[in-house]
């Protein structure tokens, strides 16, 4: 059982290599909503359904703690990768992008992307206040009693 578990946490420490290597380039050449499509996998697929999802966070702080690539948008590599790995282990993570005014610069808005389970943040919340714009994860409820994939408009 414990080859097995060794095994597991190699092919996940390498299957989180090779995403987050292949986002920077991802991100450049598609949309969001593709993107979203893609690091969402089917619910039937759980390849790491045994994995724990704090053994998941880890591997992926890891590979990401240092960022060479995508320093401005590192929230966005993150919590796609996140999202994705979460996902296939079979946990409810819910991406969340948020809007927020800079404090040096009030004209502009400043963006980030956090990942959620159970409404808990298992990746940085933005340090500020921030209105949520775009929530994507499995099967929402909106708050007029609807599902769907996505809800938009909600302040945290």
């Amino acid at each position: 059982m414990r080859k097995d578990r060794l095994m597991t946490e190699v092919v996940l420490r390498a299957h989180v290599w090779l995403v987050a290597t292949l986002l920077p380039l991802l991100v450049r050449v598609l949309p969001l909503k593709a993107l979203l499509r893609l690091t969402t996998p089917p619910a039937r697929l759980r390849p790491y359904g045994r994995v724990a999802a704090d053994r998941i966070v880890a591997a992926v702080d890891g590979r990401l703690r240092n960022p060479r690539n995508m320093r401005r948008r590192a929230c966005l590599r993150h919590g796609l990768t996140l999202y994705h790995f979460l996902r296939l282990a079979g946990v409810p993570a819910v991406l969340e992008f948020g809007v927020y005014p800079p404090e040096l610069d009030p004209g502009r808005m400043h963006a980030h992307c956090w990942v959620t389970v159970d409404g808990v943040a298992v990746s940085a919340p933005p340090g500020q206040p921030a209105a949520v714009v775009l929530r994507h994860g499995p099967r929402l409820e909106a708050d007029d009693g609807t599902k769907g994939t996505c809800r938009i408009g909600r302040e945290v």
